[in-house]
């Protein structure tokens, strides 16, 4: 049987979700150098780039 859930909530921490129990994760992080949609998210791009690692930790 195949569930479907919607969370709403920060993708740098998902503990709604337990370990190991998601086959596949579908991402489309914000891009650095696109301000006309992201304007002022990112101090620089070394946030950028942490940002972009705690989300991939966190996936993983």
């Amino acid at each position: 049987m195949t569930h479907h859930k919607l969370i709403i909530g920060n993708c740098m921490s998902m503990q709604e979700i337990p370990d190991e129990s998601v086959h596949l994760m579908l991402t489309s992080p914000p891009y650095f150098n696109a301000p006309f949609d992201y304007k002022g998210l990112f101090k620089n791009y070394d946030q950028y780039l942490g940002v972009l690692n705690r989300v991939a930790r966190e996936v993983f």
